[in-house]
This record gives C-alpha cells, sequence and structure tokens, in this order.
C-alpha cells in the first residue's frame, strides 16, 4: 500500500538518499588524497589543495541538500501515512457493527488511534526512506574500503554479519515487549477514559482514592514494560556501538603496521609501496562514516519492532469482519410506506443463549406498537435487529416485503428513526445536535422541530439561542431536556418508522403530555415502536407486545391484556397497583403511572 499510494515521494526519497550516500563517500577520498599530496610534496605550498578543498566544499554542499531532502521527504510521508492510517481506523470502525463494539473497550479503540498509529509513523519515518540510506551508505563503504584495501576491508567488514545477527535476535524480543507496552498503553487509556466518563459516580462515592491506587497501578505496570523494552534496546545500542569503536581501533593499529611494512626511501625522499597514509586516512574517515548506519541501524530495530506491533494492534481492526454486512446486489428502497415483519426470527449474542426465540408479527403502516417486559426480556433486542444493528440468527425481518439484509444500510437506517433512553449529545451547538444527520437543513426547519419535541422555549432562554454550546455528553442540560432533543434530532430525519426506547423516561407528567399532544400527528403518519412502562402510552397503542425469556407471550390491547390474567396482568398488579395503594390512590394520573 505504501509503494503504490506514495510511489513518487518514496521515489524522490531514494534518489535523494543515493545523492547524500555519494557526497558522503567522495569526502573521505578527497581527504585521503589530499593527505597524500601534502606529504609527496613536502613544501608548503599548499595551492595544489585548492582544488581538492572546493571539490570537498561541493561534497558537503551537495550532501547538506540531499539529507535536507531525505529528511524533509521522510518526515512529510510519515506524516501522510498517519493520515490515511488514522482516517481509514477510524473509517472502519464507523462501519463495524454492534456485534463488534459489544467486545471492544473504548480506550483499547482509542490507543489505537493515537499510540499505535504513532508507532507506524516513526517507522516510515525512520525506515521507509532512511532505510535506503542505510543500505546504500553500507554497501557503498564497502565497495570503496574494497577498492582501497583488500585486507583492511575485509577485516572492517566482518562484524557486521556478527551485528546483523545481533540485530534479527533483538527485534524479535523487542517485538513482544513493544506488544506488551501498545497493550498496557490500552488499558491505562480505557482506565483514564472510565473515569473521566463517570467522574460523577466517582465523586458520588467518594471512590477519588480508590481511582488513583487503579491508575496508578497501571501506570506503574506500564512505566516497567516501557522500562524494560528500553533497557533491551540500550544494551543493543551500546552493543553496536561498542564492537564499532573496537573495529576503527583493531583497523588503526592492523592499517598502521601496513603504512610503516610499505614505507621506504628513495633519494631522500618517503615512498609507500602498499597502503598510504592518505589511504589509511580514507578508510579512518570511512569508518566514521560507517558509523551512522550502525547507530541507525539500532533506530531501525526498535522502530521497526514497535511498528510491528502496533501495525498488527491497527490491522486486527481493519481487517476485521463486520457481523453486519450488505449482501451484493443490496439496494435502496428509498421512503418505505413502514410495514415491518418478523417471521419466526431468532436470535442470540455469539452463538450463546437464544434472546429472542421464534417471533412473528406483522405490522401496519402508521400502527402504533408498545413493547413491555421485564429487564433482559428482549424488547430492545427486537427493535435493534429492525435497525439491521445486529443480524437475525435465523429467520427474517422485512420492511415492506424487502429481507432488511438485501437493504443497503444508509437505505434502511434513513427510514427508522430511533430515540434511545440513554442519550448522547455532541460537544456542539444546539442547532447542529438537532441537526446531526440531516446537517443541511434549515434553521425554519430546526425550530419547527424543537417545538414538536416541546424544547424551543428552553433553547430561546440561552444566551445564544440554536447557537449555544452544548457540553461534552450534554452537560448543563436535564435529562428531560437531553431527551427533548434528542427526539427533535430524530425527528429532523422524517422517518417514516419510529423507534422510542423508553424516550420520555426523564421528563415529568407534563412534559411527557405536551410532548405526546405534539406528536399525535407525527405518529400517525409513522409505524411507531414505544419501548415504555407508562400506562399513558400502552393504553394508546394499537397493539402491545408483552416480552417474557425472549418470547412474545402475549399481544393485544391494554383492555384485551388485561383481561386475560397473564403476564401483562401480573406486571399491571405486582408494578403498578402498589404504587397506586402506598398512599396515591386518587392522586395518580394515567402519565404519572409507570409499570416499573
Amino acid at each position: 500500500m505504501l509503494l503504490k499510494t506514495y510511489k513518487k515521494r518514496l521515489i524522490w526519497g531514494y534518489i535523494s538518499v543515493f545523492g547524500a550516500a555519494l557526497s558522503a563517500l567522495a569526502i573521505p577520498k578527497v581527504l585521503g588524497t589530499s593527505v597524500n599530496r601534502v606529504l609527496e610534496s613536502g613544501e608548503q605550498d599548499v595551492t595544489q589543495l585548492y582544488p581538492l578543498a572546493i571539490v570537498l566544499l561541493l561534497a558537503g554542499t551537495a550532501r547538506g541538500l540531499f539529507a535536507f531532502w531525505q529528511t524533509f521527504l521522510a518526515e512529510s510521508t510519515s506524516q501522510m501515512v498517519a493520515y490515511d492510517l488514522r482516517n481509514s481506523y477510524f473509517a472502519r470502525l464507523q462501519h463495524l457493527s454492534f456485534g463488534f463494539h459489544d467486545n471492544q473497550m473504548t480506550g483499547a479503540l482509542m490507543s489505537r488511534a493515537t499510540a499505535d498509529v504513532e508507532g507506524v509513523r516513526m517507522f516510515v519515518n525512520m525506515g521507509a526512506i532512511r532505510f535506503g540510506f542505510v543500505v546504500v551508505m553500507v554497501l557503498g563503504i564497502a565497495v570503496a574500503m574494497l577498492l582501497t584495501d583488500v585486507k583492511l576491508a575485509l577485516v572492517s567488514l566482518a562484524f557486521v554479519p556478527i551485528l546483523g545477527w545481533r540485530a534479527m535476535t533483538v527485534s524479535r524480543k523487542l517485538r513482544l515487549a513493544w506488544m506488551h507496552v501498545q497493550e498496557l498503553i490500552a488499558d491505562l487509556v480505557t482506565v483514564l477514559q472510565e473515569n473521566l466518563s463517570g467522574i460523577r459516580v466517582v465523586k458520588a462515592f467518594a471512590a477519588e482514592e480508590y481511582e488513583k491506587e487503579k491508575f496508578e497501578a497501571e501506570s506503574g505496570g506500564l512505566a516497567e514494560e516501557t522500562y524494560r523494552a528500553e533497557r533491551l534496546w540500550a544494551m543493543n545500542f551500546a552493543i553496536m556501538n561498542f564492537s564499532f569503536i573496537a573495529m576503527i581501533t583493531l583497523i588503526l593499529w592492523i592499517g598502521g603496521l601496513e603504512v610503516n611494512a610499505g614505507k621506504s626511501v628513495i633519494d631522500g625522499q618517503v615512498v609507500y609501496s602498499g597502503l598510504t597514509p592518505g589511504d589509511l586516512t580514507a578508510f579512518i574517515f570511512y569508518m566514521g562514516l560507517l558509523a551512522l548506519p550502525v547507530r541507525m541501524t539500532g533506530f531501525l530495530v526498535n522502530a521497526f519492532s514497535r511498528a510491528a506491533s502496533s501495525g498488527e494492534r491497527i490491522f486486527e481492526i481493519l481487517d476485521a469482519e463486520s457481523p453486519v454486512n450488505e449482501r451484493p446486489g443490496a439496494r435502496s428502497l428509498g421512503r418505505v410506506a413502514g410495514h415491518v415483519a418478523f417471521e419466526n426470527v431468532s436470535f442470540s449474542y455469539d452463538g450463546g443463549r437464544p434472546v429472542l426465540k421464534n417471533i412473528s408479527v406483522a405490522i401496519q403502516p402508521g400502527q402504533i406498537v408498545a413493547l413491555l417486559g421485564r429487564p433482559g426480556s428482549g424488547k430492545t433486542t427486537f427493535v435493534h435487529l429492525l435497525s439491521r444493528y445486529y443480524d437475525v440468527t435465523s429467520g427474517r425481518v422485512t420492511i415492506d416485503g424487502t429481507d432488511v439484509r438485501d437493504m443497503l444500510l444508509t437505505s434502511l437506517r434513513d427510514n427508522i428513526g430511533l430515540v434511545q433512553q440513554d442519550v448522547f449529545i455532541h460537544t456542539a451547538t444546539v442547532r447542529n445536535n438537532i441537526a446531526y444527520g440531516a446537517v443541511d437543513a434549515s434553521l425554519q426547519k430546526v425550530v419547527e422541530m424543537a417545538k414538536i419535541a416541546q424544547i424551543h422555549e428552553f433553547i430561546a432562554t440561552l444566551p445564544d439561542g440554536y447557537d449555544s454550546l452544548v457540553g461534552e455528553r450534554g452537560v448543563g442540560l436535564s435529562g428531560g431536556q437531553k431527551q427533548r432533543l434528542s427526539i427533535a434530532r430524530t425527528l429532523m430525519r422524517d422517518p417514516p418508522i419510529l423507534v422510542l426506547d423508553d424516550s420520555t423516561s426523564s421528563v415529568d407528567a407534563h412534559t411527557e403530555r405536551l410532548i405526546q399532544d405534539a406528536m399525535e400527528v407525527v405518529i400517525k403518519r409513522r409505524t411507531t415502536f414505544i419501548i415504555t412502562h407508562r400506562l399513558s402510552a400502552l393504553r394508546g397503542a394499537d397493539t402491545i407486545l408483552v416480552f417474557k425469556d425472549g418470547e412474545i407471550v402475549e399481544r393485544g390491547t391494554h383492555e384485551e391484556l388485561l383481561g386475560q390474567g397473564g403476564e401483562y396482568r401480573e406486571i399491571y398488579e405486582l408494578q403498578l397497583l402498589p404504587g397506586v395503594g402506598a398512599g396515591h390512590k386518587g392522586t395518580a394520573t394515567g402519565s404519572d403511572r409507570r409499570l416499573e
């Protein structure tokens, strides 16, 4: 992917690498030649060194320019890779279904988008282009050394395979170490994210010290594991540098003996028959140049090991198969009429205990269907299957006779409006929160929906009205205000099918009555599913579906179900009548009463 996407940048990067390497390799040769000419002349005249000085200056300038472009291209390419990788990762998360997110920790997903992407970016910076520099330099220096003196070259290059073996061995250990570090970072971010999200609970239970201890334990484990990984890298780096210095010492000793052995005096002039002082000088400078790729190899091993573990964690998400996928040939149906049918539907999470069993029900367009049952009876799962947040285990769900699995997900969900009990409010203006999913909507349309949801009067009291900024997760708004904001947001899409998951649970009886009055006209044109324990909502439903242990055990109107004396009657008597009989008889209204 990297070669294909950034082909031109990599080509220019490798041209810069080649130019920087050639320029660097020219410098020792020029210096060695200068030493030989000075020794050969035996005079104070240095004019013959001027051309060499100019060549040296040009080589140094060229090396600087090529090195600049090499660094610029490496850094900019790494930032582009990180940008694309982070966006691809985020986009993939958006298209993975509820079934995937149910098994993931938010902090772990966040750390992949930050720490893991940064680990890959650092390797692209250090490795994608600069690795080429290391290779070119090592090969170029090897050739230059062999051309200068074969024996010294063989002695110098003998340690390269040893360092290569050492690098590969340490790389495997570092990869495992950095994988563990990345996992610990994910755990730490999860603790931090959960603490900040639930800070009110922490305060309410005076659990600050407990949270501090939990965070310190995670942070301490991360620090210890990072220390171990860094210590392993530091030891490897030190060994490689010591080996290099030892090799220079050996070359200086062997080279000095060879220069002296070939030294002779003819007619009062010193003559070298073998290795010259200039050659030895060039050789030492070549060894100095070799120090850079040797040191970079240590960094590359560390960067590669970290990137390998980070990349594995990122691509675990990028390659993850969503439990919910569009079938080949899935199509858009436009705006549906709202005929909903469940045909022998069964469902279980991850192949475990069935949550829904053999559910069959047909809902006509415009009908209001109330769903009632004890916690865990399958009500919310029922409506989630309608929107394909999960796929049925067996049977099928249809809208207007079309299996929801044969519809494009965008088309399906554009036709279904969901108001959840746990309302999420974005950190944005009131207008943007209401227009979420309909970003091009006019202010007039936003105000109209706010009035239907009975939130307009409150918004009008805010300092900036619809342009007022709402804090994170709706901080500053009451539960009822957030519910009404969510209702307005759902109505903005004008869906033919509405799902209200106990959407009036956080409003008082008076506000609920106002919302219901305002929504009566809207609901009449829509197929509406209401998960509720409000007696007023149950009485107004065309059909009530009573769930128990994943099955619909009763169905009918409020009066019909009371007359049957079954599960509905039992819930009614156990959860409503005791509340009325506890001193509230004669004062409770239909809107106040909740089957809870």
